[in-house]
């Protein structure tokens, strides 16, 4: 029988041992209070009825709601305190403390909430619940719904990690975090981010440059070629100069008709402008 038909029966069952039917004190008070306990319990589901759906509001979508907590300070670029507790970001890894970038990291969550406010916390299914340092595993997100692992990713400070790629659970935001990522992984696991990669680059340009420029100056200089030394008799602007030395040179006379002597005939002729050969015989200095 539908809901609605058998109840407006226990109704008229009612009302019928409301007009004075014949039953004893007791069954007629136990028959009553049944029947009036049923037709309340058959009111409800009529009232429940008026919802089209067929069903009442779901807890689970409350519950399903990730839950707001106050921030109470921020650790690194991945790791905040919250009034939960020390809560880390799922799916990234920023600069630990002291590394370069470390200090942008944390000032990005700082300049996104401040402490104080409220940030959402939400663990996705098949999620570890901690992490080994007993640290709560969360997405992060503010009251305006900023993804604070995203945030980092696109700006360059964290990158994608701890997550299905290198042996740990997958994550339902994974191929999200990898397409924004920026930064690079290093050797030995330290996150380069983006500004400490160009702060890197140019700091080998300029080492690369000063090592070039000390080789450069190191280098030996490479020794003139010395002059070809010129022949003796240049020295003497005259033949009264060449008779006057006392270093042993020849002083003459010097025959223009001899191959060894032609140049310094020539010489002292023609390039001292005194006329070495001043009677034209061949012979200069005589």
């Amino acid at each position: 029988m539908p809901p609605r038909r058998y109840a407006e029966s226990v109704i008229g069952d009612v009302r019928e041992i409301g007009a004075g039917q014949r039953i004893s004190r007791r069954r007629d008070r136990s028959a009553f209070i049944a029947l009036l306990a049923g037709t309340a319990a058959l009111t409800m589901l009529l009232t429940g009825c008026g919802d089209r759906s067929g069903f009442s509001p779901s807890a689970t979508s409350d519950a399903s709601k990730a839950p707001a907590v106050t921030l109470l300070g921020v650790i690194d670029g991945d790791t905040i305190e919250t009034s939960e507790g020390t809560v880390r970001i799922i799916g990234i890894d920023s600069p630990e403390t002291g590394e370069c970038g470390y200090e942008e990291a944390s000032t990005l969550i700082a300049d996104l909430v401040d402490v104080g406010d409220a940030v959402i916390l939400e663990l996705s299914d098949g999620q570890n619940e901690r992490d080994r340092h007993d640290r709560l595993l969360r997405y992060v997100a503010t009251a305006d719904g900023v993804d604070l692992g995203l945030a980092q990713l696109e700006a360059g400070n964290a990158v994608a990690r701890y997550d299905s790629s290198d042996g740990y659970p997958h994550h339902p935001n994974e191929a999200a975090y990898h397409a924004a990522q920026i930064a690079t992984l290093e050797a030995g696991g330290v996150v380069l981010t983006s500004a400490c990669q160009a702060a890197k680059e140019a700091a080998e340009q300029a080492a690369a440059e000063a090592e070039a420029q000390a080789q450069a100056q190191s280098a030996p200089v490479p020794l003139a070629e010395a002059p070809a030394e010129q022949p003796w008799y240049l020295q003497y602007p005259s033949c009264a100069a060449l008779k006057r030395n006392a270093v042993g040179h020849p002083t003459g006379p010097f025959n223009r008709d001899d191959p060894a002597q032609a140049e310094i005939y020539n010489w002292f002729e023609y390039g001292t402008g005194h006329h070495g050969d001043g009677d034209n015989d061949g012979l200069a200095c005589e």
